[in-house]
């Protein structure tokens, strides 16, 4: 960001004016971009068609990537599209896991990649492309062994020395030694990078020395709707063409400083405060960190810089069919392969009941008889750590019921997920399953993005007489919890205290009534 203030206006790229709304984005050119020839078979129409926009852009390209529709194997062909065209590609992600996918992935092509980032934290499978492991196999790197070996040689002889003056003779020569080994490494680290095509780094290490004096022809940022802006402007600064890939309907990185929407935790007293600094009140005007610049640049330029992949290949039509309706205009088609997929048919044996024969089930609790909980103030610290935490006691009880029924006719713990908006409510269905069944995965709705599995169970929580419904009216986060599962999705909650907290929950709730196989749990039967 200092460099970024520094900067002149001569300093400023195309890109950059592009970015805050200086000038337009260039007209996309393809014919300059020639006649695409699609290496991977399987792509589908929409991923060819953003991966033709992408190769025409001149200056940015957003693909927008819903769940499940292979925005990673689409920016996988694009990364080898641009290979041929002899660019070179700076390829960023907010986290390690996000670069090493991408780099697993494009190896079995053959392609010179290097992967910039500490060694501990990268996985097994990618360290043969780190730069760590590179300039110790690389020609360049016997050159700078020899000058290892030899001032190791040297670092003994001193032991041997009797004067002081052949001592001092040896740490000079030493001296120069680890000059000339310094210089050496990096000229070798310099020559790996300037040589592959392909580097990948996290958005923070993409500002290490390694690529200090490095050009790319083009900057890919995959998992964009997960990245501060502020990180993007890492690898950005110098770039000429950008490509960003996410969804900006999922749920947006993980902000843990004080929320300024919030007014009730605010504080009337610190809003006098700000009001008396005018200052102060201009800085936060409209700016949150949790915007990302994928959402920025769509509003500044509107949805011709962007193109939706349309095909997805996770969940049941009658799972994917809600998202679609409400959050992506309708357009996602389910593929064949997925469109009826029940968790029946699953690769081993799974008896055919009322819960494995059906994708969506919704658990109705409304009544009053399943009210939530918030854990109290004076209860202590260990609560304190959930925050102002919700558990609803009866509606665990229904999920643990559902769960026992999945793994009783067959259906493996380990294709199965509980998740639940609330850590108070998984703290709960943890006392209740994680020991009973060791390979159940239990985790919050955020925790889980990016993630699948076959089948998924949402306890909601949110059941009182004053309907409210509190983060619940987040609706990227329920975008996150309704995308999960592959043949099933079972829903626990209330719908007379949801449907009134927002039209998108009140529509969900008429989508579930309306197609999802309803049933409504009898407390008595529970306890």
């Amino acid at each position: 960001m200092e460099k970024m203030v520094k900067m002149t206006e001569g300093d400023h790229s195309h890109f950059m004016r592009v970015a805050f709304g200086h000038t337009t984005p260039l007209q996309p050119d393809f014919e300059g971009a020639g006649d695409v020839q699609f290496i991977d078979p399987t792509l589908n129409d929409s991923q060819k068609d953003a991966i033709r926009f992408a190769l025409a852009a001149k200056d940015i390209a957003l693909i927008h990537g819903p769940p499940g529709t292979g925005k990673t194997h689409t920016l996988i062909e694009l990364i080898m599209q641009m290979i041929q065209r002899k660019k070179r590609i700076l390829v960023c992600g907010p986290s390690n896991i996000s670069v090493d996918n991408i780099v697993e992935r494009l190896a079995p092509n053959k392609v010179p990649v290097v992967r910039i980032g500490h060694p501990a934290r990268l996985l097994p499978s990618v360290m043969e492309h780190s730069l760590e492991v590179l300039t110790q196999t690389s020609d360049a790197a016997s050159i700078v062994k020899d000058v290892r070996k030899e001032m190791d040689e040297k670092q003994a002889s001193i032991r041997k020395t009797r004067t002081g003056r052949e001592r001092r003779a040896i740490y000079d020569d030493l001296k120069l030694l680890r000059k000339e080994f310094r210089e050496r490494e990096s000229k070798c680290v310099d020559n790996l990078v300037r040589e592959s095509s392909v580097v990948l780094a996290t958005l923070h290490g993409a500002g290490g020395h390694q690529l200090k004096n490095q050009k790319f022809d083009v900057v890919i940022i995959d998992e964009a709707s997960q990245a501060l802006e502020a990180q993007c402007w890492i690898p950005l600064l110098a770039a000429e063409k950008v490509v960003l890939a996410g969804d900006h309907l999922q749920l947006p990185p993980t902000v843990k400083s004080a929320n300024l929407k919030n007014k009730e935790k605010i504080g009337k007293d610190t809003q006098k405060k700000d009001d008396s600094d005018p200052a102060k009140n201009e800085t936060l005007k409209g700016v949150s960190l949790e915007r990302t610049l994928f959402d920025r640049l769509l509003a500044l330029h509107g949805s011709g810089i962007k193109r939706m992949l349309t095909t997805q290949y996770r969940m049941h039509e009658k799972i994917m069919r809600f998202p679609s309706d409400e959050l992506y205009e309708s357009e996602l088609i389910a593929a064949d392969s997925v469109k009826d997929r029940l968790l029946a048919d699953l690769p081993y044996e799974v008896k055919g009941t009322d819960d494995t024969q059906e994708p969506l089930v919704f658990w109705d609790t409304q009544g009053g008889d399943f009210p939530e909980k918030t854990e109290d103030d004076d209860i202590g610290k260990k609560e304190a750590l959930l925050g102002e935490s919700k558990s609803n006691e009866m509606e665990a009880l229904v999920v643990a019921r559902h769960v026992d029924n999945l793994i009783a006719a067959g259906v493996r713990p380990e294709s199965i997920a509980v998740i639940t908006p609330y850590n108070g409510q998984l703290a709960l269905l943890s006392q209740m399953l994680r020991e009973k069944y060791p390979g159940l995965e239990l985790g919050s709705v955020d925790g889980f993005q990016g993630r699948e599995k076959e089948a998924v169970v949402v306890s909601l929580v949110r059941s009182n007489a004053e309907h409210e419904v509190g983060f619940l009216g987040e609706k990227r986060r329920l975008n996150v919890a309704m995308t999960r599962p592959r043949r099933h999705l079972c829903i626990c909650g209330d719908s007379e205290t949801i449907s009134r907290g927002s039209d998108f929950l009140k529509h969900w709730m008429s989508y579930l009534e309306e197609h999802a196989d309803l049933r409504y749990p009898d407390a008595g039967d529970l306890l």
